[in-house]
Order: C-alpha cells, then sequence, then structure tokens
C-alpha cells in the first residue's frame, strides 16, 4: 500500500537510478492516499487514524524524487481499491507478499517466487499486476 520502508531506504534511490540507466522499466504503484476505505484499513491494521495516508503520501513525495532522478523509465501511479498483495519484480524473480487484513504489511508473509514455466504462479501475479497498474492514475503533485 505505502511501501514506505522501501520508500525511506537510502539504497533504493541509487538502485532504481542504476536500473533506469541500464534500461529497465520501473513502475511503482501504491495505495491513493485518498482511496475513500483507507480509514477502515489503517483501523484493522492497528494504526493511529490518518497514520497510512500520512505514510503513503510521504513515500508518495520520496518515491516521486527518485522519479526526477529516473526520468522517463519510472513511472509512478496511485490505485484506488482495496489492497490486495505487494510485488516487486526483477525480470524473473517476484518478491510477494499478500496483504492479510489486520496485520501490519510488515507483518505478513513474504513469498520469494522464480518464473520456472509459462502460465504459472509467476504469471499470475504480474498479471494482477497489470490489471491492476492498467486500472491506476498517474501520480502527479
Amino acid at each position: 500500500m505505502a511501501e514506505y520502508r522501501y520508500a525511506l531506504d537510502i539504497e533504493v534511490p541509487v538502485i532504481l537510478k542504476e536500473a533506469a540507466g541500464s534500461g529497465c522499466e520501473i513502475k511503482v504503484l501504491l495505495l491513493d492516499p485518498a482511496f475513500s476505505g483507507i480509514v477502515g484499513i489503517g483501523r484493522d491494521e492497528g494504526n493511529p487514524e490518518g497514520a497510512l495516508a500520512t505514510r503513503i503520501t510521504a513515500s508518495l513525495a520520496r518515491f516521486h524524487a527518485m522519479q526526477q532522478d529516473c526520468g522517463a523509465a519510472m513511472q509512478l501511479r496511485v490505485y484506488a481499491a482495496p489492497p490486495t498483495t505487494s510485488i516487486v519484480r526483477a525480470d524473473e524473480h517476484l518478491i510477494v507478499t499478500p496483504y492479510v487484513r489486520y496485520l501490519a504489511g510488515r507483518s505478513s508473509p513474504t513469498l520469494e517466487l522464480r518464473r520456472t514455466s509459462d502460465g504459472g504462479m509467476f504469471d499470475r501475479y504480474t498479471r494482477h499486476f497489470d490489471s491492476a497498474w492498467n486500472r491506476a492514475r498517474d501520480w502527479t503533485q
């Protein structure tokens, strides 16, 4: 939803800038901080009211700054729907964290997937991300 830890990690801007310079496509998709269900999500996770929207807004600002360094190689979007999973992809590897209601994201299980065949779980998660991406809107400050 917020990818707050990635946004604050001091190594991420360097990694993304190097990836952009190598011709990689970078897509960052976060929950819209204005999503109507955000208060309920935060409450379910045990957060103080407004904390989740604040973390997402801070993440968007950090990723926006990284986007300036990465140029057209990096796109930043927000979606307005209940969260389902966090997906980080690097070529044929995925780090997937399913959204588990009533747990903070950092407490949810994380899976590492490697693409081994067509049509498997790897492709299902990438199709899921693509569907969410295509329904999202570009983030502009």
